[in-house]
């Protein structure tokens, strides 16, 4: 009897260890979307991965391994801010993971690429002055992130739902439209603005460009002609 008891006690345990491991699963790699960023990514076609890693992560609520890949896409295509947002999800959605160590590397690895780009090549942290430029740096690339987040959680609202609070930027100067984008099944501003401009940071641009039509994200319908500001 002692055994058999033994016996069903081990089943128990070997149960209770495998439940969570199939519950943990990252169920975005399995999307036909990822697989097929994968397939663009391994051809060389950057923008196209970069198009269906965004799309899954558009329909997934917690797409860890999607933010990455997204990530690394921009950091690819020189554009780093956005790519230091997707990595820092990443890291949000998988905390203390053995990969976080090196994701946290490519996003100082995307801080160098940002600061290379601004004018005026700013110096180095070691050298005199630097630690205090870098430090603003990185509250402008914070500020940038939180604008990010709350854009993303305004393109999930459901009509009639009100935007979150969010830190209020800059007012840019009005935006002229000079030319058109007919949309298609599947899109959304995000989507545009990643297939116009190469990056995703002008999704509200278009969302105001287009105001009279687009109240909302869930206002756009195939067959709308859109104006794509400057």
């Amino acid at each position: 009897m002692p055994r058999v008891l033994l016996a069903l006690l081990a089943l128990l345990i070997v149960g209770c260890d495998e439940a969570p491991r199939n519950g943990t699963a990252s169920l975005d790699v399995e999307d036909p979307d990822f697989k097929q960023g994968q397939i663009f990514q391994k051809q060389g076609e950057t923008r196209r991965a970069l198009e269906c890693f965004l799309k899954v992560i558009d329909n997934r609520k917690a797409a860890a391994e999607s933010h990455l890949e997204a990530g690394r896409m921009y950091l690819d295509l020189n554009d780093p801010l956005p790519a230091i947002y997707h990595f820092k999800q990443y890291i949000r959605l998988k905390p203390g993971t053995p990969q976080t160590a090196i994701v946290g590397q490519m996003i100082r690895t995307a801080e160098k690429q940002y600061m290379k780009q601004l004018p005026g090549q700013p110096m180095e942290p070691d050298a005199t002055g630097g630690a205090d430029l870098n430090a603003r740096l990185r509250a402008l690339q914070l500020e940038n992130d939180q604008l990010k987040k709350s854009l993303s959680e305004y393109t999930r609202l459901r009509p009639g739902e009100s935007a979150p609070p969010s830190p209020q930027p800059v007012k840019p100067p009005a935006i002229a439209a000079a030319r058109t984008y007919t949309v298609v099944p599947g899109d959304n501003p995000t989507r545009i603005s990643v297939k116009v401009f190469g990056n995703a940071s002008r999704a509200a641009d278009i969302m105001r460009a287009n105001k009279d039509q687009l109240p909302n994200p869930q206002s756009l319908k195939p067959g709308m002609v859109l104006a794509i500001p400057e």
